[in-house]
């Protein structure tokens, strides 16, 4: 058989992805379809001039979940919970959808120029041995930064169910 048609067979079988990444990875995918044992995912909101909740949560590998209340929060300290394999599965596609180590390190105040009194959304991911951070000020909000970043730490605040640890709207 030919070079030629041996690549043409590999690509009808294998598809585009067998290219100089080797099968079964794209340019796109960073995160891993099976969760990998280093995995951390945390997600820090900071202080404003309000009453805004501040509280630091961590996700591992097994899907606990640590809950670090420190201010503005129904119980200050330290609490710990759990999420189920599909829901950590669900954080890691979340991450890979917004592309998030192709996203810039910091959408801060100071570099944006944004006008109002926010607070911060500190992101980060450790997989796979490769970690990345993203700082984003909450009054900088598009074009200056991705929609998709902000629709990530809600969807982290949602799979985690943080919603347990603070108080009604209402009562901030």
């Amino acid at each position: 058989m030919s070079l030629p048609l041996i690549f043409s067979l590999s690509l009808a079988l294998f598809g585009p992805s067998l290219g100089c990444h080797g099968a079964g990875y794209s340019d796109r995918t960073v995160i891993p379809q099976d969760i990998p044992p280093d995995l951390k995912i945390t997600l820090e909101r900071t202080d404003c001039f309000g009453g805004c909740p501040v509280y630091k949560l961590t996700i591992i590998a097994d899907g606990t979940v640590v809950f670090e209340g420190r201010r503005f929060v129904k119980q200050e300290g330290v609490t710990i919970n759990s999420v189920s394999r599909e829901r950590l599965k669900q954080l890691m596609a979340e991450f890979d959808r917004v592309k998030f180590f192709s996203l810039e390190d910091d959408y801060t105040e100071t570099r944006l120029s944004c006008p109002t009194d926010q607070p911060s959304a500190i992101t980060s991911i450790r997989i796979n041995g490769k970690s990345k951070t993203i700082n984003h000020y909450l009054g900088c909000l598009e074009p200056k930064v991705p929609k998709g970043l902000t629709e990530l730490e809600n969807k982290i605040d949602e799979i985690v169910n943080t919603a347990q640890w603070l108080p009604d709207k209402k009562e901030r």
